[in-house]
């Protein structure tokens, strides 16, 4: 975070001094065809392909989580409702739980089981409820 507002600050200073090179995005573009890569346009993104699949490792399904956050915003099931999260932590840890089970103590956290650890859900959104932190519905939800 503090290396990020550094290079922030040096980029504005460099911006307000003309120090700044500036390259038209076409030429980028080129750059990178020469390079044998070619940008391509991100595809459209439908309803299923934000469901989260708890079969995939610790890492690609807490980085699927991020990636969709806060638009369109990954989703799974929960009592037949759709349950959106938008943010989670990692365990990572060795268990015997199936993917896609959920654990909770009731009061504190609700984790989701996944190849290697566990998905800690920590901010999310039960279909017909308003977004909140997992403490706050786990006081609501049974």
């Amino acid at each position: 975070m503090e290396t990020g507002a550094r290079l922030v600050l040096q980029t504005v200073k460099a911006i307000e001094d003309g120090q700044a090179p500036s390259v038209p995005q076409d030429t980028l573009i080129r750059a990178e065809e020469h390079a044998g890569r070619v940008l391509k346009e991100a595809p459209k993104l439908f309803k299923e392909d934000c469901r989260i699949n708890w079969n995939n490792s610790l890492e690609t399904t807490h980085n699927f989580i991020r990636g969709l956050s806060p638009y369109p915003t990954a989703f799974t099931e929960l009592g037949g409702k759709s349950l959106k999260i938008f943010k989670s932590s990692m365990e990572k840890t060795e268990h015997t739980e199936p993917p896609g089970k959920f654990l909770s103590d009731d009061k504190t956290f609700l984790k989701v089981a996944v190849p290697g650890g566990f998905i800690h859900l920590e901010e999310l959104q039960l279909e017909g409820k308003k977004r909140m932190e997992v403490r706050e519905f786990l006081k609501g939800y049974r």
